[in-house]
């Protein structure tokens, strides 16, 4: 084991189950990128609350509020 992966074994050694739990988390979602298909849906790794959610139907469009919230910001008259 190199003197660096030493020192990061040293540093996670001393944390609590739930420190490590997130740190983990974190290593997979952004060292680690992923995408798990699922019945020809992309979902991406989430973390926290939102784990194993479909947070939006297959056929909503996000786009078609678009206009409306344009001309609520003056971008469109």
């Amino acid at each position: 084991m190199s003197v660096l992966q030493d020192q990061v074994v040293q540093k996670v050694s001393g944390l609590s189950e739930d420190n490590l739990q997130f740190l983990l988390e974190i290593i997979d979602r952004f060292m680690q990128p992923e995408v798990k298909e699922n019945k020809n849906i992309v979902i991406t790794e989430r973390i926290g609350i939102a784990r194993g959610q479909n947070l939006y139907d297959d056929d909503y469009d996000f786009d078609e509020m678009n206009p409306e919230i344009a001309k609520m910001f003056g971008v469109l008259e």
